[in-house]
């Protein structure tokens, strides 16, 4: 599934649905469901989700690094 830009496992999406709060876990279970390939989300619902990484609740480590990639956050990159 492709979580606001960025690819992920469809378990890394379940282990993030059970740590967030209801409305997104929600949203992230509806998606699981009904196999959405491609998933947005809100500033704030970004901002939990990274809450939910900097816990240290979902892994593995390179799942977070590509979620911090400043260019899938909506983020300008500096140029090289």
């Amino acid at each position: 599934m492709v979580l606001d830009g960025v690819d992920l496992d469809d378990d890394v999406v379940r282990e993030l649905a059970a740590v967030v709060d209801r409305p997104l876990a929600q949203k992230l279970e509806r998606a699981l469901f009904f196999r959405s390939e491609i998933v947005a989300l809100t500033r704030d619902e970004r901002d939990e989700v990274m809450a939910a990484m900097g816990r240290g609740r979902v892994e593995p480590t390179d799942v977070r690094d590509r979620l911090l990639a400043p260019a899938r956050w909506g983020e300008l990159a500096e140029p090289a």
